[in-house]
C-alpha cells in the first residue's frame, strides 16, 4: 500500500466528519496527566542533527541499582535472548495468520506454549497476553464463562494494580468482587476463604509469593476452595515455580502472571507479557489464541493457529475475548529464557534469588529502626520491612547514592504506614547489598 500523508485540508475534513474539532478530543478519556507531552524540538532538523538530540537526552539518564519490585524485576538476561529475538523473521513480524508463511513463529509459539506448560504443570496454554494484569482479569472472564456464576473472591494479596484493571473489565457486567483480607502474617487463611465462598463463587484468586512477598500455603487453599466447587486462579512469579511446587501440583484451574522476569528488560515499566495456562476442560473457554502442530497430507509436522475463539473467528457474542496482540516478541523472548537456562539451571536461578533476597533481610531487620512486618514466613525475593525512620529521608539518600530504593507501601495501602518493600534478585552483589544496608544503618 502506499503512503498517503494527510494535508491540514484532508484532516480539517476528516475531523468535521466524526464531529469533533481538534484531534485532542479523540483521547480525552485518557487522563491529562499520562498523556505525551509535545516534544520541544524545532523544525527543520536532519535525521543526524535528531539523533544526536536525543542522544544528549539519554544521556541524562542513570542507572541505578534496584531494590524495588512489586511487578517488574531486575534480572540478567542472558545474551543469548537478544540474539534470538533480533532476528529479522521475528523482529519485524507482526500476528502470523498465514500458516504456509509462518511456520517458524508458529513453531516458537507452539515452544513456547510447551514450556509455560511444563512450568505450571497445567495442560494448555495460548500464546501469550498483554502482561500479567490483563492476564489476570481475562482469567477472571473466564471463570466468570466456565461456571455461570457472579461472584469473584479476590485476595487483598493481589497487586493492587491488577485488582484494579480486573475492576475495569468486570465495570459494567453483573459480577461481583469480594476482597479477602490477608492476616496479621501477611497470608490468606484457610478458614476466611472457606467462610466467603458460596454456591454463586466462580473463582478464588490468590497471588503467591503476594504482593508484600509472602508465599501463600496454595496446596491448603485449593483444597478448600475445590471442595466448594470453586475454580482456583493462581497469580505467580513463574521464577518462583523453580523452586515452589507448580499449579498442577496443587490442582489449581487456572495460571496467570506477569512474563517481564523470563528475559524482558524493565525499559520504564517493562516489556511486558501475561502468561496463562488451564486444564483441559477449560481450553476452550481461554482468550487469545492457541498454536498447534499437525502433519499435513504428506505425513510432515506443520503448525497452526488452532482454537481461536476470538471475535475476530467467530460470532462477537460467542467470542472468549477481543484481545488480539499477544505481545508475542516478549514471549518468545520468555521461551528463550527457559530454554536457555535448562531444568537445572532455572532452579539455580531461583535458589539463587532466594539466598540473595535472604541475605540481605537478615541485614536489614537486624538494623537499629529496621524490622520484619511478617516474621518467620516464607518469601521468594520480595518482604517487607517496617522502619521508624523517615522514609522519604531514606529514599533520597538511596537516590543520591545510586540506588533505587524499596517501595513505600503507604501509598498503596494505608494499613502499610511505615512498610517498605524490597526486592533482591541474583543481580544483587553482596556489596551492594553491604552497601544498602550501611546507608539504611546510617540515614
Amino acid at each position: 500500500m502506499d503512503y498517503t500523508p494527510q494535508n491540514q485540508k484532508d484532516k480539517k475534513k476528516m475531523l468535521e466528519t466524526i464531529g469533533i474539532d481538534d484531534v485532542s478530543e479523540l483521547f480525552d478519556t485518557i487522563p491529562k496527566d499520562l498523556r505525551a507531552k509535545k516534544l520541544n524540538i524545532s523544525g527543520g532538523k536532519t535525521e543526524q542533527e535528531l539523533l544526536n538530540y536525543f542522544s544528549d537526552i539519554a544521556s541524562e539518564n542513570k542507572v541505578l541499582i534496584s531494590f524495588r519490585g512489586a511487578g517488574i524485576y531486575d534480572h540478567y538476561i542472558p545474551s543469548l535472548v537478544g540474539e534470538v529475538i533480533g532476528r529479522s523473521e521475528f523482529w519485524t513480524a507482526y500476528t502470523p495468520y498465514q500458516a504456509e508463511a509462518s511456520q517458524g513463529t508458529l513453531q516458537s509459539i507452539f515452544e513456547y506454549q510447551s514450556l509455560i506448560c511444563a512450568l505450571t504443570g497445567l495442560d494448555t496454554s495460548n500464546a501469550s497476553l498483554y502482561d500479567g494484569a490483563t492476564a489476570t482479569a481475562e482469567a477472571v472472564l473466564l471463570a466468570l464463562r466456565a461456571s455461570g456464576k457472579n461472584k469473584i473472591l479476590i485476595s487483598q494479596g493481589l497487586h493492587p494494580e491488577y485488582m484494579q484493571t480486573v475492576k475495569t473489565y468486570l465495570e459494567n457486567s453483573k459480577a461481583e468482587i469480594v476482597t479477602l483480607n490477608i492476616s496479621e502474617n501477611g497470608v490468606i487463611e484457610k478458614d476466611a476463604v472457606d467462610a466467603s465462598v458460596d454456591d454463586d463463587t466462580a473463582a478464588v484468586i490468590i497471588q503467591s509469593p503476594n504482593f508484600f512477598g509472602v508465599v501463600e500455603d496454595m496446596q491448603a487453599l485449593s483444597t478448600v476452595i475445590k471442595s466448594r466447587n470453586s475454580l482456583f486462579v493462581a497469580v505467580l512469579n513463574p521464577l518462583s515455580l523453580g523452586v515452589f511446587i507448580s499449579p498442577g501440583e496443587y490442582k489449581a484451574d487456572i495460571a496467570v502472571g506477569e512474563g517481564q522476569v523470563l528475559g524482558s528488560a524493565m525499559r520504564a515499566g517493562g516489556a511486558t507479557f501475561g502468561f496463562m495456562a488451564v486444564k483441559k476442560a477449560l481450553e476452550w473457554k481461554m482468550p487469545g489464541r492457541i498454536a498447534g502442530q499437525t502433519t499435513d497430507k504428506n505425513g510432515n509436522r506443520g503448525f497452526v493457529l488452532t482454537l481461536q475463539s476470538r471475535e475476530q473467528h467467530i460470532r462477537r457474542e460467542k467470542a472468549t475475548s477481543n484481545i488480539c496482540t499477544s505481545a508475542s516478541l516478549n514471549a518468545l523472548a520468555g521461551c528463550v529464557f527457559l530454554s536457555g537456562w535448562g531444568n537445572d539451571g532455572f532452579k539455580n536461578l531461583a535458589e539463587i534469588n532466594i539466598s540473595k533476597a535472604r541475605y540481605a533481610f537478615n541485614k536489614i531487620k537486624s538494623l537499629k529502626g529496621f524490622k520484619s512486618k511478617f516474621e518467620n514466613k516464607v518469601f521468594f525475593n520480595e518482604f517487607v520491612i517496617e522502619t521508624s525512620k523517615n522514609i522519604k529521608k531514606i529514599q533520597n539518600i538511596l537516590l543520591k547514592n545510586g540506588i533505587l530504593g524499596p517501595l513505600d507501601l503507604s501509598c498503596i495501602n494505608e494499613n502499610f504506614k511505615n512498610c517498605l518493600l524490597f526486592c533482591v534478585t541474583e543481580q544483587r552483589t553482596k556489596a551492594e547489598i553491604n552497601r544498602l544496608t550501611e546507608i539504611l544503618a546510617e540515614a
